[in-house]
């Protein structure tokens, strides 16, 4: 049963956080936090605000589109077909809906931020803290976003990062990129403040201090600085045990929250319970209409299938199969073997509603995985992809790598299957496919259809654009655009 939801609270807090608060549009004034929040009260109903920011649909869909999560479904009527081509632009929807809903996000969490230091919280500055200190979480889980999707080496701490934007902008700001490695200091900064002043060690739905030492390890994960990682993610895998077979099934039903670091909750009547856009890379709605129009399973008319590779990579004894697909064989209404995306069934009686899960404990032991393949220790990657496939399996699983670049192989293919239909192939593919002689995987029978069978991961298109709409308002960045665009 769910019990808090995450919507917006006031009505001027719809009006001040629209969709125009990203930094390009010039707005004809600011409302800041001395105006918009007088209270602790007022802080804790925007923070809400700033949690209702926080969306993964876009990274579910374009993941399973432009890799190799799906193929073209059945009943499909040209849902995501430019995507599976591979056509990725500064005009697509992916581009322009996470650059406008992460600095909305963000703006949201700096009014917050700078609320906290003038409102008055006498007697209350434990919530006070607490509160900015989520707040500060909400801002470095947006830069990260940004960052995973825009920066094109994010090992190169000289290279162009992200526009960091740490204040509530003014009507005449106009951003332009600071370099990656400032990019990341703020979201370390931020990460650490959020330690220090959240008050809860853990719990699923809100940020707690495990969730921002997650978060953490991620972002060091991706900027290879695996001596910050390492300790935060050990130390979490110690606490999150991985879930067992049966466990695992009941959290992507949603009725446990074993080895969930954080997830975001979806509920009914939310501003998430919607179908929203069926066959784009854009936010919102139900997470299993990415997939399909009205149902997980045959009958619920899928316009996207699971990919018959990704099927076939899942052994039958893995719990995991069974959590990601349904198979239909023939005969059936699509005269063929279909496999339905089964990890977004629904819950609370929603058909295709479900609760992202965003920080696992089995991130981190892939993560751990990744730092010791970082270190020329095959031996030591094996030993923590082991303990995944083990608890997948339900039986001890042996897992060996003759050298660092098949442990970086065999980790990619692990997370692809961990992490499947969760939003993560395409960032593992940009940062790790090379390491591991990865790139999308498509059968034949899904892609010759359309002439898109592959990529190299080497492509320009596995780094976002700025998109185009930004530089309607902020020329500047024009010359900030990503290779190829």
């Amino acid at each position: 049963m769910k019990k808090i939801k995450l919507i917006l609270s006031v009505v001027v807090a719809a009006f001040i956080f629209s969709c125009e608060d990203a930094t390009d549009i010039r707005q004809p004034g600011v409302l800041d936090a001395s105006a918009a929040i007088q209270s602790v009260s007022d802080m804790s109903d925007a923070l809400n605000s700033a949690y209702n920011s926080m969306d993964v649909a876009l990274d579910i869909h374009h993941s399973a589109v432009f890799t190799d999560e799906i193929r073209i479904g059945f009943d499909n009527g040209g849902q995501g077909q430019s995507l599976y081509r591979f056509n990725l632009n500064n005009g697509s929807a992916g581009p322009n809906n996470l650059w406008l809903g992460s600095y909305s996000g963000i703006r949201r969490a700096n009014l917050v931020i700078e609320a906290a230091g003038v409102v008055d919280a006498t007697g209350q500055e434990a919530l006070r803290d607490d509160i900015l200190g989520q707040a500060y979480a909400i801002r470095a889980w947006h830069h990260l976003k940004l960052a995973s999707y825009l920066i094109v080496d994010m090992s190169d701490d000289s290279s162009l990062g992200v526009p960091v934007v740490d204040f509530v902008t003014s009507t005449d700001y106009q951003a332009t990129r600071n370099t990656t490695g400032e990019t990341f200091q703020l979201i370390y900064d931020d990460l650490d403040q959020a330690i220090s002043l959240i008050s809860s060690t853990s719990g699923s739905i809100y940020f707690s201090k495990d969730a921002a030492r997650a978060l953490k390890a991620r972002a060091a994960a991706y900027r290879e600085d695996y001596g910050t990682a390492t300790p935060l993610a050990q130390s979490l895998l110690n606490s999150y045990p991985l879930a067992s077979q049966a466990s695992y099934t009941n959290v992507f039903a949603d009725t446990s929250n074993d080895e969930v670091i954080m997830k975001l909750e979806r509920t009914v009547n939310d501003s998430y319970d919607g179908q929203g856009q069926t066959g784009t890379s854009a936010n919102g709605g139900w997470a299993g209409a990415k997939f399909a129009f009205t149902g997980p399973d045959l009958s619920g008319s899928p316009y996207y299938e699971v990919a018959t590779n990704l099927w076939n990579a899942f052994d039958p004894s893995d719990i995991r199969r069974s959590v990601n697909a349904v198979e239909f064989p023939t005969p059936n209404a699509a005269g063929r073997v279909v496999y339905t995306v089964n990890k977004y069934r629904g819950s609370e009686g929603q058909p295709l509603m479900n609760d992202h899960k965003i920080l696992r404990s089995s991130e981190m032991a892939l993560i751990l995985a990744e730092a010791r393949a970082d270190a020329n220790d095959p031996a030591g990657a094996a030993g923590f992809v082991g303990q995944v496939r083990t608890a997948r399996f339900g039986s001890a699983q042996t897992v060996t790598y003759g050298n660092a670049a098949e442990a970086w192989g065999g980790i990619i293919d692990e997370r692809r299957l961990e992490f499947a239909f969760e939003g993560s192939r395409y960032l593992d593919l940009r940062r790790l496919g090379a390491k591991g002689n990865r790139t999308v995987d498509r059968a034949s029978q899904d892609c010759d259809p359309f002439g898109a069978c592959t990529i190299p991961v080497t492509d320009f298109r596995f780094t976002y654009p700025i998109p185009f709409s930004e530089f309607n308002a902020n020329p500047a960045l024009r010359e900030e655009q990503n290779p190829g665009y």
